[in-house]
């Protein structure tokens, strides 16, 4: 049998098909270019489009079917009809669907076009099963594969385009290739049917009258497909208006936000500019216009390299190839100092960050800029001033540094030399004290107390530095109590009332009944300086002692009628060896060390030490000592010697061992204790000693040495060797000229009582009979 074609086409109908396919796949183009840029929406818009695109592919098939006038009556199977309408919008859903989320890469689009492809066929050939005729239909193979072959490649070419077209023109474009395709695919499926020669003539001689009795209905009308191509183009203009209506909307709400992005922009202090990939300015605001002096119509369009320093500026267009072709980054979304170019030329410092963002079309880049010009200036301005302040601290640790040197060597230089003055001065004591005893009575007796005044003198000048000493040594420690400053003001006003009276001046005390809290022997030291002060330079008049209340303070005065101080010298009399009106330095107006150990005993107690002075009107000299209840004292009675107390063994007050490396002072030491009725063993070193008490056998009673002995050795150190041999610890005093504070304070650590040379006899007597 010969197969013959099935008939002729309506060429109307056949347009009609045309005009449905290639509408139908501008809807689905532009429904999906919709989807690309929509944010909200996404998957419903791409399902609008695959239905767009099903419907406009199944409307051109079946409309295609219509268009054949064949000599015998044609019906459709309406289930399989309707399949072949699901298959073509499923399969185009799956494809769209695919590559939107797939990535869009060549392998997902060639996977979800040959799946779109082979749907698109089994909806043609779907549907073709659906024709119901009185004939079997043949297929041509070679056509049928024709057909697979541009069904796939029409289904590539739609799914390709619908992520890439851009404007209205490209897919105007788009839609007439695919339409064509789609056109194609159809009609040469079409004409892969035909029907046998035997078999079509029979069919026509049965006639159209039992065409009906078909399980399908008669459908092949010229009406139906005019109304199915309408009804279809209707829907789609539905579709292709909701887009128009939707793009509307978002063009406002863009509108909106870009009037509030330009208004915020403006209105930024900072320059903030806009490029794309291609380092071509977009967006150029106010502040930057400010800032870099070009105009927003001069700047956009242009490169922004006009607006970078050098070397940036010759490799900025290298640094935009290097990321494109790299996605490497290097500054986007990093701070950064640059410097910045003006229209003038001028550079200037800049702080930059840059942001990465996407429209949609493209990728663009936001440059945050600020000018730090005023903050590098008060950066640098802070960095010099912390330069110079570091060069200050530097200078004033060198000033401290040579400070604390001079004043150690200040320290070690009145070490040196009271212990060098004090060793002959101890000697000369002595032996005054020895011929006093010898010449009472004789003509030489007037010179020699001259001599003793003079040695006075020279002790009260050694003592005086021995106690400024003693305090920056830190060895005066405070034996504070509670006591009543009654008993205290009063004994200083007994003694010194009549020291006042001989110079003419009336000294007064107020009795008190306060107590206070402090060491009553250094307090007693600071007010005897304050008396002995104000009697030194009050030429008449009177002087007050006195305490008043101050809240929970009690202030003792000692004012006078004296010559006064002024004003801006008030801090420079507390120095030491500073004295305003004894400029020939005349030693009985003192040594200038008598304020200096009153700052330095008042700090050392915690107290305050005041004063007021109006010149040629006197000085009030106070110290602020705390206020603490006053207590009930009960009186008490001297006892009575008591008779029948025994003497040493040898009849005499004792044996004393006596240590000095200095022959002399050795000499005049024993001179004058055996003048007191001791018995003496005088030694050069602590082993001429321990010989001397071995071979008398006999245990000393008291021990007095030298603190700086002969070859490296200390008075310490013989102490505890003539403990050794005696087998118990015996009272025992350290002699030194020396005010070194290591020495001073390595003595007291010792528990031996310790005595500066000069030492005056009485106290030295005073000390040996406390000792015993």
């Amino acid at each position: 049998m010969r197969p013959i074609v099935l008939g002729h086409y309506d060429p109307y109908l056949v347009a009609l098909s045309v005009v449905v396919a290639s509408f139908g796949g501008y809807v689905a183009l532009d429904l999906a270019s919709h989807a690309r840029d929509a944010g909200r929406g996404r998957n419903g818009w791409l399902g609008a489009a695959a239905l767009a695109l099903g419907a406009g592919i199944w409307s051109m098939h079946f409309i295609g079917m219509m268009a054949m006038r064949m000599p015998v009556p044609v019906s459709y199977d309406i289930l399989l009809t309707a399949l072949s309408f699901l298959l073509a919008v499923g399969v185009s859903g799956t494809g769209l669907f695919a590559v939107a989320h797939g990535g869009g890469g060549r392998t997902t689009l060639a996977a979800a076009g040959l799946l779109t492809g082979f749907g698109i066929v089994s909806m043609h050939y779907v549907g073709m099963a659906g024709m119901r005729l009185p004939v079997p239909l043949v297929y041509d193979t070679l056509l049928v594969v024709a057909s697979v072959v541009i069904a796939v490649a029409a289904s590539t070419a739609a799914l390709w385009l619908a992520f890439r077209t851009a404007s209205p023109l490209q897919r105007l474009s788009g839609a007439l290739v695919l339409g064509a395709a789609v056109v194609s695919m159809h009609y040469v499926g079409m004409a892969a049917a035909s029907a046998a020669e035997s078999a079509m003539g029979h069919a026509i001689g049965v006639g159209a009258a039992s065409a009906g009795d078909d399980l399908g209905l008669v459908l092949s009308t010229p009406s139906l497909a005019v109304g199915t191509g309408i009804g279809t183009l209707l829907i789609l203009s539905l579709g292709l208006l909701s887009v128009l209506i939707d793009r509307h909307r978002s063009a406002e709400r863009a509108a909106g936000q870009e009037a509030r992005y330009r208004a915020v922009v403006d209105s930024a202090v900072d320059p903030i500019v806009v490029i794309d990939e291609t380092g071509t300015i977009q967006s150029f605001n106010r502040a930057a216009e400010t800032t870099f002096g070009y105009g927003a119509e001069e700047a956009v369009g242009a490169n922004v390299r006009i607006l970078m320093a050098e070397p940036h500026r010759s490799a900025h267009d290298g640094y935009m190839v290097h990321f494109r072709e790299t996605g490497e980054r290097r500054i986007i979304g990093v701070g950064r100092e640059v410097e910045g170019r003006r229209k003038d030329g001028s550079l200037f410092p800049l702080e930059l960050s840059v942001a990465e963002w996407h429209d949609g079309r493209q990728r663009l880049f936001t440059g945050i800029m600020r000018d730090i010009t005023a903050r590098k200036a008060a950066e640098d301005a802070l960095h010099r001033a912390k330069a110079e302040a570091e060069r200050a601290r530097e200078e004033a640790l060198a000033a401290r540094d040579n400070a604390e040197r001079a004043d150690m060597a200040k320290t070690k230089f009145l070490a040196a030399a009271s212990h060098d003055l004090r060793q002959p001065v101890q000697s000369l004591f002595f032996f005054a004290h020895a011929l006093s005893d010898r010449l009472d009575g004789h003509p030489a007796s007037p010179l020699l107390a001259s001599m003793s005044e003079s040695l006075n003198g020279l002790r009260t000048l050694l003592d005086s530095l021995l106690d400024v000493s003693r305090l920056d040594a830190g060895v005066v420690t405070p034996a504070v109590t509670e006591f009543a400053l009654g008993p205290l003001l009063q004994r200083l006003a007994d003694e010194y009332r009549g020291r006042a009276a001989e110079v003419g001046i009336a000294l007064r005390y107020v009795p008190t009944d306060g107590w206070t809290r402090s060491d009553p022997a250094l307090v007693e030291r600071i007010l005897r300086n304050l008396v002995e002060n104000a009697i030194r330079y009050t030429e008449s008049g009177r002087i007050l002692i006195g305490c008043r209340r101050t809240g929970n303070s009690l202030r003792v005065e000692v004012l006078d009628t004296g010559i006064g101080i002024p004003e801006d010298k008030h801090d420079e009399v507390f120095v030491e060896f500073a004295q305003l009106a004894n400029p020939e330095r005349d030693r009985r107006k003192g040594l200038g060390l008598g304020l200096a150990i009153v700052r330095r005993l008042a700090g050392l107690l915690g107290h305050e030490v005041t004063l007021r002075s109006r010149p040629g009107r006197g000085s009030a000299f106070g110290l602020t000592v705390p206020s603490v209840a006053p207590r009930q004292v009960m009186k008490t009675c001297r006892p009575a010697p008591q008779s029948g107390a025994q003497s040493p063994a040898n009849g005499g007050k004792g044996l004393v061992v006596v240590v000095d490396d200095d022959a002399i002072i050795l000499l005049s030491m024993r001179t004058m204790l055996e003048e007191w009725g001791y018995e003496v063993v005088a030694a050069v070193s602590a082993d001429e000693a321990v010989g001397t008490l071995t071979s008398l056998g006999q245990r000393p009673d008291m021990i007095v040495a030298d603190y700086r002995l002969r070859e490296g050795r200390t008075g310490l150190q013989a102490i505890r060797d003539i403990y050794g041999v005696c087998g118990v610890r015996v009272p025992a005093l350290v002699l030194t000229g020396d005010t070194d504070p290591a020495r001073i304070a390595e003595v007291q650590q010792s528990g031996h009582r310790l005595l500066h040379k000069p030492v005056a006899p009485e106290v030295l007597r005073s000390a040996l009979t406390s000792a015993a």
